[in-house]
């Protein structure tokens, strides 16, 4: 893969979320991300994000 290849993955996933994030809010749905990251056995940064789902009253 690419750098540019790469690139345009990462800010496709973006969007993709971002997208994700706004439906949730018009359905009255709060969510909190929390991002953590952790080395892999190879030396790579993997980041991870985790999401907590509310309903909105």
């Amino acid at each position: 893969m690419t750098d540019e290849e790469l690139a345009r993955a990462v800010r496709e996933a973006v969007a993709n979320l971002n997208g994700t994030l706004a439906l949730a809010a018009r359905q009255s749905l709060a969510v909190h991300l929390r991002t953590t990251s952790h080395q892999t056995a190879h030396g790579v940064e993997q980041i991870v994000v985790e999401a907590k789902i509310l309903k909105q009253l």
